[in-house]
């Protein structure tokens, strides 16, 4: 490794590094045939899961990648020429590298391997892997939103049919566990405030919206979205070093929508389950996308300062649950974001249900509840197994409880003169900080660091 500062190297020097051994481990975790498995699996109630065939990779590429961030690791640990911040700062980067590394390489050993004590050990690997990027679980917190879930089922006022149903999933279900604690909700009054001074906020983003229209399809969203960055924004002039090169399309294979950092580009989804946008839904979806992911990245976009510009590990549940509780504000009201997720996992996780199984109960569940349709739990589900269509991935987990812990970190600031600069104006700051000292314990325990 090249020596420029006394033995060390500089700090963008280190950031090349570490955006050399960087990977894309959500699309990496993605079945190349994701459509096809999904019409086969709905189609014949015979397969346990999905038959998923993924992109091959480079295991020797993937173990070369976590060979230069130890090295990284070793250098940075006696650099006096870094500041704290900046030596944190590239630790947690190449912390999240190398575990998705491992949660790649995992994935793939235990999706190729016929042998029940090899499948155990890598599924005990990508479990690691997956705790030091995503978060533990929490079974507490399962059977607490579980049981809330089934209670909103009119259960005295179903059909029979719809008793039958209620009957298979309970019994699929099994033994409900019980919960210790009360979780926390906002106060109605603070989702009334926040979302008043959200509205103010990005008013001019929504003036974009056509008034003569109430539903919009995702080329729709595309285009709006581009008139506000040209608009609002300016489109990147290289001359004068204004603007952003962040544009949005629509791409034909996805389900979701999603913001590429890397690519700069707001992506929305050619094959949403629901259908169009309503005018709410495309509101929420613009703030969620651009309003926060995108938002918090411009600062930060033409500088070296690659830590307020990623949706880096140590920034996920702030930036994933303040992009949720946008979308709950504009709704004016605290609703289940994020819990149909726990749920999904909670059954992975703690029921130890199979794909077939866990999608079997949540549409159930959903039906009885008017809510989701089929095709959205089995998404729910594979979300959830993401990777192998077994084993549980805790990605999700940041909805449900990064809105929970923005909404009290907002409860207990709302009164704060600056309290819009911190979370959408400064970058992709970590005002709840927890990912990033969950990420460096865990280093630490693997004498990464």
């Amino acid at each position: 490794m090249d020596n420029t500062l006394g033995g060390y190297l500089s700090f963008t020097d280190y950031g090349e590094v570490a955006r050399s051994v960087s990977l894309d481990s959500a699309f990496l975790l993605r079945a190349t045939n994701e459509n096809e498995a999904k019409a086969e699996f709905m189609a014949s109630s015979r397969l346990v899961r999905p038959r998923y065939i993924y992109q091959s990779v480079s295991a020797s590429n993937l173990k070369q990648k976590q060979t230069t961030i130890k090295e990284t690791l070793s250098l940075l640990s006696g650099d006096k020429n870094l500041t704290d911040k900046q030596a944190e700062e590239l630790r947690i980067r190449l912390g999240q590298y190398y575990y998705e590394c491992e949660l790649i390489l995992a994935a793939r050993a235990f999706n190729r391997s016929s042998s029940k004590t090899e499948r155990e050990q890598q599924e005990k690997r990508f479990q690691r892997a997956n705790e030091a990027i995503y978060g533990k679980f929490h079974a507490d917190t399962f059977w607490s939103l579980l049981r809330e879930r089934l209670a909103m089922i009119p259960v005295g006022h179903l059909s029979q049919e719809e008793q039958m149903q209620y009957a298979e999933m309970m019994r699929m279900i099994g033994v409900i566990g019980r919960n210790r604690k009360k979780r926390f909700a906002p106060q109605p009054k603070t989702v009334k405030a926040f979302g008043k001074r959200l509205q103010e906020l990005f008013a001019s983003i929504l003036r974009h919206i056509p008034d003569d229209k109430e539903e919009f399809t995702p080329e729709d969203a595309a285009k709006i979205t581009n008139e506000i960055i040209e608009q609002e924004i300016g489109i990147w002039d290289a001359a004068s070093k204004r603007g952003t090169k962040y544009r949005a399309v629509v791409d034909k294979t996805r389900s979701t929508a999603a913001v590429n950092n890397d690519q700069q580009r707001i992506l929305y989804p050619g094959e949403r389950s629901a259908g169009n946008y309503s005018r709410i839904e495309l509101e929420k979806i613009i703030v969620h996308e651009f309003g926060v992911h995108v938002m918090r990245a411009l600062p930060a976009e033409h500088q070296d300062l690659r830590a307020f510009y990623d949706n880096s590990s140590y920034s996920r549940l702030t930036e994933e649950g303040l992009a949720k509780v946008c979308e709950q504000a504009l709704d004016g009201k605290y609703d289940d974001i994020g819990i149909i997720r726990y749920i999904t996992i909670g059954l992975v996780t703690v029921c130890k249900k199979t794909f077939r199984e866990t999608y079997e109960i949540l549409w159930r569940m959903e039906k009885l509840l008017n809510g989701r349709s089929q095709t959205e739990c089995f998404d729910f589900v594979q979300r959830a197994t993401r990777g192998t269509g077994v084993l549980p991935i805790n990605a999700d987990l940041s909805y449900y409880r990064g809105v929970n812990l923005v909404w009290k970190y907002i409860e207990e600031h709302l009164d704060d003169v600056g309290l819009m600069q911190v979370m959408f104006l400064s970058g992709k700051t970590d005002f709840l900080n927890q990912d990033r000292k969950r990420l460096i314990k865990t280093m630490q325990e693997d004498n990464l660091i």
